[in-house]
């Protein structure tokens, strides 16, 4: 007689069979996010768009806001610290109160401070009747719909009914509740919606990956820990010679500070302060000091080649209005002159052509400036290869000028004019100058020269001579006659995160080495205008202060990163880094400043068309997301607060293989868009 022989294994459930092996692992000391499985939506959002799972790196991580503001030590835990929901019924309403920037180059908003949709939200249901609080209602968005339709399916169809209605075996029981919410984060499909995840979800989270704008994460979130909210640049006015009725028998020296938003309406601001105290006329230079970066100018056509586009504008010492010119065409009606555009300029050029109207054709599609007008600047002047097409209709257009030095000499010479004043001289930069012959002084270190500093020369000086000189004249008396500070440091990563502008990320990047010290203790003073504490910065000490505040704060490896903005393909960053910063972040004292600046999900920010990808998402208004964005890269890095009343940390990167068809980035963000849509559930 045979005696049969069975395998263990065959007796047991296959889901048996994989709490049992979590079980073991988790007793080896082996952590079951070593066999995370990607959710079962993101899954298919992948299949879909013939992404492989190679090609994508998550975190999705619980993250819990302590008394003491220390998620490693503390255990008595606080409410969450993330904004509050925006409800459904008020999406609509409180998006149309946002700065709708419909040009991917428009530039940000002229604000001086921006509410964020969660107070805005706030403020809407204190008017509304109690018992009609929109945040009490039950009605179910579309998303909650499509929830309760899968909840009603037949059992069998269902794994956490179905794991409800079996008999639960006895040696079965033994290992469930130390195996079961590890398998919930290995199989996230297994959690139901409004179940908070117990464990973090990773997959590939080390890997590094090119990130896109979601880079702007780091110096942004730096330049809080290190300078505070309050901080602000300060841009100064010195004079040479002396002051007699409201004429200046001298030069006048601006002197830039980095600055990342001296905008057109600012500068025209410090221009009036310069004529309230008692300047009208100058008899001499304006001279013009952007020393404070050093070798920072780039090719605005090394990256994509277009170098029109005001993402590709280099971060200056003294950056003008992002050095981009706003051009509005306007079709002219009357028969005399149809079939031509009235163009519009802002700012103003000194010395430089600019025409006045445009052609129009019935012909081709309104797009991009380069598309649709084919502008070329030319050392005279600006010229247009195409005529505006009529399907542009009235349209402004936004074109970045090559040379941040030449931009800002003419800008503020034609907004001087335009005030009513008066200038005999020219317009010359004191810095380091890698452009425009003859109106440059090359300086690299600033030092003092044999006739002393600049304000100190005696009327027989020749100036000429020591401006000529290779080394930076700088004032050193007397003080300032006019400090304009910029907008706080608040209102401006507000812009960077919000609209994902690049210059200004570089700017903000390259002040951190001037006014902080990463290995000294954190400014808890909150004083908007700190000491400068280097003399000049550049790209080898902005990313260097970076590297050394990662060290010191964080555990991940410091990313790889050649920029601040992201506009890189020698950058790379794991997910797992921004997690750590994310999460190093969230019980930070500035934490509402930051968590702020971030788009929220189909309201504000480059996320707002999320609720047009995803409809019925969970996380429309409940989650605040960076976005990236370049040719084969998509990502999304930020916060969820789940409908369970859990927070998260949410990132997600996806980069295109580099042997399959380049990546579809619209089909790439629906694949992200599904991710925070399924954490918005749990």
């Amino acid at each position: 007689m045979t005696v049969p022989r069975y395998n263990f294994c065959d007796l047991l459930p296959a889901k048996t069979l994989t709490k049992m092996a979590m079980a073991i692992g988790l007793c080896l000391g082996i952590s079951p996010l070593l066999y995370a499985q990607l959710p079962a939506p993101v899954e298919a959002a992948l299949n879909r768009a013939h992404i492989s799972t190679d090609d994508i790196s998550l975190v999705i991580m619980p993250v819990t806001a302590t008394a003491d503001n220390n998620t490693t030590t503390s255990t008595k835990t606080v409410k969450s610290r993330l904004p509050a929901v925006v409800p459904l019924n008020l999406v609509q309403e409180v998006k149309a109160e946002q700065p709708d920037l419909v040009d991917a180059d428009e530039l940000p908003p002229e604000l001086e401070s921006t509410a964020s949709p969660s107070k805005i939200a706030a403020q809407k249901l204190q008017t509304q009747p109690a018992q009609s609080n929109p945040a009490e209602k039950k009605t179910a968005p579309a998303s909650s719909t499509a929830s309760q339709n899968k909840s009603s399916a037949p059992a069998h169809n269902n794994p956490a009914l179905t794991q409800g209605l079996v008999d639960t075996p006895a040696h079965e029981s033994a290992i469930n509740d130390s195996a079961s919410d590890a398998l919930a984060a290995v199989n996230p499909s297994t959690v139901d919606d409004n179940q908070p995840l117990a464990y973090p979800l990773r997959h590939l989270s080390e890997l590094p990956r090119t990130p896109a704008s979601t880079m702007k994460l780091i110096p942004t979130f730096i330049a809080l820990d290190l300078l505070g909210p309050n901080f602000v640049w300060v841009t100064q006015a010195y004079h040479t010679g002396f002051i007699s009725a409201n004429t200046l028998y001298g030069d006048l020296i601006i002197k830039g500070s980095g600055d990342p938003k001296l905008t057109l309406q600012r500068l025209n601001k410090l221009l009036e302060q310069v004529k309230q105290a008692g300047i009208q006329h100058i008899k001499g230079d304006i001279v013009l000091d952007s020393s404070v970066f050093q070798g920072v100018t780039k090719d605005p056509a090394a990256f994509d080649n277009d170098p029109l586009r005001p993402y590709n504008a280099s971060p200056d010492g003294l950056l003008v209005n992002f050095s981009t010119l706003e051009i509005t065409a306007v079709p002219l009606l009357n028969d005399a002159q149809r079939g031509t555009a009235k163009l519009y300029y802002k700012p103003l050029m000194a010395d430089y052509d600019l025409p006045t109207t445009l052609p129009t054709a019935s012909l081709g599609n309104c797009s991009s400036a380069r598309s649709s007008l084919a502008p070329i600047w030319q050392a005279q002047g600006l010229k247009f290869n195409k005529s505006l097409p009529t399907s542009c209709g009235a349209r402004t257009f936004y074109i970045a000028y090559p040379d941040a030095k030449d931009f800002a000499k003419r800008v503020v010479k034609g907004q001087w004019l335009s005030l009513g004043n008066t200038l005999s001289g020219s317009i010359k930069f004191l810095g380091l100058g890698n452009t425009v012959a003859g109106d440059m002084i090359n300086t690299e270190t600033p030092l003092k020269t044999s006739a002393g500093t600049y304000l100190d020369m005696s009327s027989s000086t020749d100036k000429n001579a020591v401006l000529a000189q290779s080394v930076s004249v700088l004032p050193a008396s007397p003080l300032p006659f006019v400090r304009y500070p910029s907008l706080p440091l608040s209102q401006q990563i507000f812009d960077i995160n919000h609209y994902s502008n690049n210059v200004m990320t570089e700017q903000l990047t390259l002040t951190l080495p001037l006014f902080s010290d990463p290995s000294a203790a954190p400014d808890t003073t909150g004083h908007a205008i700190k000491p400068q504490k280097d003399s000049y910065s550049n790209y080898t000490k902005a990313l260097g202060t970076i590297n050394q505040w990662w060290q010191k704060n964080l555990t991940t490896p410091a990313p790889v990163m050649s920029n601040g903005s992201g506009l890189c393909r020698d950058c790379s960053v794991t997910a797992e880094n921004l997690a750590d910063l994310l999460q190093f972040a969230y019980n930070h004292r500035y934490f509402d400043t930051y968590v702020n600046s971030l788009g929220v999900a189909g309201i504000s920010g480059t996320i707002t068309e999320h609720a047009e990808r995803l409809p019925s998402s969970a996380a429309i208004g409940r989650a605040w997301i960076k976005t990236g964005t370049l040719n084969n890269v998509t990502s999304m890095a930020g916060y969820v607060h789940g409908k369970s009343g859990q927070d998260y940390i949410v990132v997600g990167i996806i980069n295109g293989s580099t042997n399959q068809a380049p990546l579809n980035t619209y089909e790439a963000r629906y694949v992200l868009d599904t991710m925070l849509d399924w954490t918005a559930k749990h």
